[in-house]
């Protein structure tokens, strides 16, 4: 097991090394040694991310339309996306597993015509782009 650390470097539950790896190579924290991770955000703010990003869209899915309970990063963790609100959006199970970390514009034009909220989806997918490049 990997000791974590928070930001203010008190101690976390611990975690497995596969995890570990995964939040130093997202950029989300570094090795302090190497039994031990130190994070560079904080971890609770994403649950507060996440309720904000379901409550502005109502829990309804963005991509079909149907109850939203999941939410779908536009530009996916794996490619270096945020865990903030614009870059993420409502997603029933389905589309989210659908989409895995495909180009949001490219699951997009799948889903162009059977969409209730195409505009909308344009807008925020614009939006996180454009905050991605700006970091």
């Amino acid at each position: 097991m990997i000791t974590v650390l928070n930001v203010d470097g008190q101690e976390l539950t611990p975690c497995v090394l596969d995890r570990a790896w995964r939040e130093v190579n997202r950029s989300r924290a570094v090795w302090v040694d190497e039994q031990t991770i130190q994070l560079l955000y904080n971890p609770f703010l994403f649950r507060d991310y996440r309720k904000a990003a379901l409550k502005r869209d109502r829990y309804t899915c963005l991509w079909c339309g149907r109850p939203g309970t999941t939410v779908d990063h536009i530009i996916p963790a794996s490619h270096g996306g945020s865990d903030r609100p614009y870059n993420l959006l409502a997603a029933c199970m389905e589309c989210n597993t659908k989409r895995g970390s495909r180009p949001a514009f490219s699951y997009f034009r799948e889903k162009v015509y059977s969409s209730p909220y195409r505009m909308k989806l344009c807008f925020r997918i614009l939006k996180a782009h454009f905050h991605h490049k700006a970091r």
